[in-house]
């Protein structure tokens, strides 16, 4: 099995955002109902049906522009705080609450970062989505949340399987042939929105503003911190917590509950078995296939990091082509991932094509019919118990 190497990245998430004044996570939220349906299903699922969330104290880190921070709001937690260091987030936090008209809980906005955080009080609650990663530093900030929760409170967190992340980050490499780094953030936003328009439209119900997603998957350098893949989770908060509830959903569970007690009740260790059994249904969100032999799926996720790695050094040397090696470890890829499915062969070779060109213009993109709607499941949401 191949040595597992880790993507890293010129600058994380923050800097990036800073560096340009943005908050690319905006929701659409024109259809304010809609919006907060969608929340309150999603937490639903995770084990936090609204009552839980009345009258607790809850945190939440790195909200954004806060467009999803409504929904809890909305169910009249007793303290809500709100960890946001980037200003333009900041800004976009105060505009959305003094615009929207429901009943919220108003929050508190910390304008702190999360290693200068330090509560008085401990929190039922602890939201951190969509944001740290799988560098030493992001990883030590996730056992950092721990301390934050009460005995018996719940994180709410994302993890991820980075075979969901291939798909995009091909799409990263794409777009080295149509951006110009000698242009503003704008114009490669704009470029960038008109080349993968296309792609973005096969997603029904997608809520993210395409331009955002442009920002932050295929400009934003934090991209290839990834999340942290399940079996990093459980080695950075396995001792103190039991995963409660995942959304996908892919563990089972048939053993008797009354043998679910002391070293016999392994909760994380059956959800991690789970996982390395379905790796392989996290490349294309549209499929769902049989699960698969574990060992096969773990060497899958090394070979994603992998892969998304060379990506990464790639771009971190401003290396910006396909050559001869990146095009073999594409081709690499594709032909093992369609082993485990052959329909995927018709997006792959196209894919395939596609990258032995010596130049890719927009309308290449642009006229992708088959890799066009392959995006991954890239984000685990995740709730664990405080043992």
């Amino acid at each position: 099995m191949s040595k597992l190497l880790i993507p890293e990245a010129n600058l994380d998430h923050l800097e990036f955002y800073e560096e340009h004044n943005i908050s690319p996570v905006r929701q659409d939220i024109t259809n304010l109902e809609r919006h907060i349906q969608r929340r309150s299903s999603l937490y639903e699922q995770l084990g936090l049906p609204s009552l839980l969330f009345r009258d607790k104290k809850v945190l939440e880190i790195g909200p954004g522009s806060g467009h999803n921070s409504l929904y809890v709001a909305s169910c009249r937690p007793k303290k809500y705080d709100l960890l946001e260091p980037n200003k333009r987030g900041q800004k976009d936090i105060n505009d959305l609450y003094l615009a929207v008209d429901m009943p919220l809980a108003k929050p508190n906005l910390i304008e702190k970062k999360l290693e200068d955080f330090e509560p008085n009080d401990s929190y039922d609650i602890v939201i951190c989505e969509c944001w740290l990663g799988v560098s030493d530093h992001e990883r030590q900030m996730m056992k950092k949340l721990g301390i934050f929760i009460k005995k018996g409170g719940i994180l709410v967190t994302t993890i991820g399987s980075p075979v969901g992340g291939v798909a995009n980050a091909i799409r990263r490499v794409l777009a080295w042939y149509i951006m110009d780094s000698n242009k503003d953030i704008k114009h490669n936003t704009q470029v960038l929105v008109e080349a993968f328009t296309t792609h973005l439209d096969t997603i029904k119900d997608m809520s993210r503003l395409y331009e955002d997603w442009v920002q932050d998957v295929l400009i934003n350098p934090g991209f290839f911190l990834l999340h942290p893949s399940p079996k990093m989770f459980i080695e950075d908060i396995g001792n103190e917590f039991d995963i409660y509830q995942t959304y996908p959903k892919f563990t089972q569970e048939w053993r008797f509950y009354k043998s679910l007690y002391g070293e016999f009740k392994t909760l994380n260790a059956k959800f991690l078995d789970s996982y390395y059994r379905n790796t392989h249904n996290f490349f294309d969100y549209q499929t769902e296939l049989p699960i698969a032999e574990k060992a096969l799926n773990e060497s899958l996720e090394i070979e994603s990091f992998n892969l998304i790695h060379a990506i990464a050094k790639k771009e971190n040397e401003e290396d910006r082509v396909i050559d001869d090696e990146l095009r073999k470890k594409i081709e690499q890829f594709c032909a093992n991932l369609v082993k485990f499915n052959a329909s995927w062969a018709e997006p792959l070779d196209e894919l395939i094509e596609l990258i032995s060109m010596p130049l890719i213009q927009i309308s290449d993109i642009q006229s992708l019919s088959f890799f066009n709607k392959v995006f991954g499941r890239e984000l685990i949401y995740a709730t664990a118990i405080k043992k």
